[in-house]
């Protein structure tokens, strides 16, 4: 692998860990709805800039535009404001993992609904990641809150997030190019994600925190944008298949930052559940 792709892809992963480590900080002094407006807001002119500096932009046939649209309210409108729910209830590091592995379900979306081949290690991947999830919803200290019923949640985030790898390939490969396919997915967030804080708040005032927005500008623009932008920095000068694998190093980086940053404790059985996710995603990917 090139040198530079794999620092890159590193560094895109990292980006995607401190995003999520950030939203957890960011939804303790507002709303979830609210956090999610701002991130996709404070990202879209950033990335409308990347593209007129860039020139990276050309109009699509409209059914990539819709698959790119859809793809902004799936994975970055609904599925966030999902993970960002079960973050605020329950410990990153034991949601971190489960809600990550969607490279594994990028992989069964795209033998669906792509064609392609399905391999051996897709079923010992998955058993790998079912028997990771039953370990991290282990109570292994009297501090752990993560309940069963956030365990299913966390694994529908994971989906939502793996149909968006099966979008954003049947975009790219129909001809759209990754500045407009970044628009018009930031857009279509942006939209989607202020019609939902607006919704939830027709009968109470919103509220802001000088705190919780800078942080939520923050986790957009590490997320939404720059972890965007270095992976498709990668993506140009090695194959997908190559550099996929490195997408569960998200997974092991936002464990850790859970630790470091949070100050959370993991229990024994959630470090060894983290391990058999990391498997999981590894198998699914390899």
């Amino acid at each position: 692998m090139e040198p530079l792709a794999l620092a890159l892809m590193l560094a895109a992963t990292m980006c995607w860990a401190l995003d999520q480590v950030t939203g957890k900080l960011a939804v303790k002094k507002m709303d979830v709805s609210i956090f999610n407006a701002i991130r996709p807001s404070a990202a879209l002119p950033l990335a409308v800039l990347y593209v007129i500096l860039t020139g990276d932009f050309r109009i699509s046939e409209l059914k990539f535009i819709f698959a790119g649209v859809l793809e902004g309210v799936i994975g970055w409108c609904a599925s966030l404001q999902l993970y960002f729910y079960l973050l605020k209830k329950g410990f990153g590091h034991r949601i971190l993992p489960i809600s990550n592995s969607h490279a594994l379900w990028g992989v069964i979306f795209a033998v669906l609904f792509l064609g392609e081949v399905a391999r051996p290690a897709i079923f010992v991947s998955a058993t790998s990641i079912v028997i990771g999830a039953y370990f991290l919803t282990l109570r292994g200290d009297k501090s752990g809150h993560c309940s069963f019923v956030m365990v299913p949640l966390a694994f529908l985030v994971a989906a939502m997030w793996g149909s968006n790898i099966v979008l954003s390939k049947y975009c790219i490969g129909g001809g759209m190019t990754m500045g407009t396919l970044l628009v018009i997915i930031t857009a279509s967030a942006t939209v989607s994600c202020n019609m939902t804080m607006i919704f939830t708040h027709i009968k109470s005032k919103i509220k802001l925190d000088k705190r919780g927005i800078g942080l939520s500008v923050l986790s957009g623009t590490l997320g939404f944008f720059v972890g965007q932008i270095l992976s498709f920095l990668a993506l140009r000068m090695e194959k997908a298949s190559t550099l996929s694998p490195l997408y569960g190093c998200t997974i092991l980086f936002g464990f850790i930052l859970s630790v470091l940053i949070l100050g959370e404790r993991p229990s024994k059985s959630a470090i060894l559940g983290m391990i058999f996710i990391l498997i999981g995603v590894s198998l699914a990917t390899v």
